[in-house]
């Protein structure tokens, strides 16, 4: 039986993309204001990079289409403090409760 705080799990993938150095700083540092869990995935490199890692953020390659997956319960506030960095028009939600 789902619970009520299960019910309430979204998932939102966005396609996002970089052109600077501290623009991935500036995004690591707002995916640690978010509860929810942040990944970056580079489908390319075929890499999953921690969004909340600054470290991790520097490895991703300026300049390239990358999806942004956001996994809790505060996607809303996820969809527009992120914004500026969505490209194209993807944003998929998925209910995971």
């Amino acid at each position: 039986m789902d619970t009520p705080e299960r019910r309430d799990l979204i998932m939102v993938k966005m396609n996002v993309k970089f052109e600077t150095p501290e623009q991935l700083v500036e995004f690591s540092r707002m995916c640690q204001k978010v509860e929810a869990d942040t990944l970056i995935e580079d489908t390319v490199h075929k890499l999953i990079i921690d969004g909340k890692s600054v470290m991790g953020m520097m490895t991703v390659t300026l300049n390239q289409r990358l999806i942004f997956v956001v996994d809790g319960s505060d996607e809303k506030e996820v969809l527009s403090t992120f914004e500026k960095y969505r490209t194209e028009d993807m944003v998929q939600k998925q209910n995971l409760g």
